[in-house]
């Protein structure tokens, strides 16, 4: 795969190759028996540095990457990180940081931020289970907060903006066949930080949830 990828790409060396989508029950099995032959072809100079890629839908814990950063062959991962669900500032990016290792960011904005009515049905899901409390959210308008002079322009700009700036954040991710969307989203990423007294109040109200909005796109309704 590795040797077809750079045939196809007319290159003899790529910065990062990925181990993409390893579930927690397959980690053991990607670095005892496909890490040793990556890193050899690695030394080969056929790429620079080892990645690896969690599924977030199956892994709401961070599971395979909580054992990934404590290894030293994986020198950048892609991780699932947003307004909602930010787990990851406690259990991944105190480790990368201190290591020196990349951090990809997925899942900034899909459908949870960019489908009309999602936020509100998972707000107010959230608000019935008793993860949040009603008094202290607008369920018809939950991150309207985000949005005035000061601060964000649009709850997509607000999500990009929040996940540039995070932390332990180095790259985020976005995909879109808009060539508008694709100027829209630089710009956000290109703006400055969220007000500290918004970032405080999205951690205050949803830090301590996780696996929140990581569905596949099959099964969002």
């Amino acid at each position: 795969s590795l040797d077809q990828s750079l045939r196809s790409l007319g290159l003899g060396c790529i910065d990062v190759f990925h181990l993409h989508g390893v579930a927690p029950d397959d980690y053991t099995y990607a670095l005892e028996t496909l890490v040793p032959v990556l890193v050899a072809e690695g030394e080969k100079g056929k790429f620079k540095f080892l990645g690896i890629t969690e599924i977030p839908p199956e892994d709401h814990e961070h599971e395979s990457l909580v054992q990934a950063v404590d290894e030293d062959c994986f020198r950048v991962i892609m991780i699932a990180y947003h307004m909602l669900h930010q787990s990851a500032a406690r259990t991944i990016f105190p480790t990368t940081l201190a290591k020196g290792i990349g951090v990809l960011i997925m899942f900034a904005v899909r459908v949870l931020f960019s489908e009309e009515g999602r936020l509100q049905r998972v707000v107010q899901e959230l608000v019935a289970q008793g993860l949040l409390q009603a008094e202290s959210i607008d369920a018809a308008d939950p991150l309207g907060f985000l949005i005035h002079e000061s601060g964000a322009h649009s709850l997509i700009d607000a999500a990009y903006r929040y996940c540039r700036y995070a932390a332990g954040s180095d790259v985020v991710l976005f995909g879109t066949g808009n060539l508008e969307h694709v100027r829209a989203n630089i710009d956000s990423m290109l703006g400055p930080p969220l007000p500290a007294e918004d970032v405080a109040r999205l951690e205050t109200l949803f830090g301590a949830l996780t696996g929140i909005g990581l569905d596949r796109p099959d099964k969002v309704r």
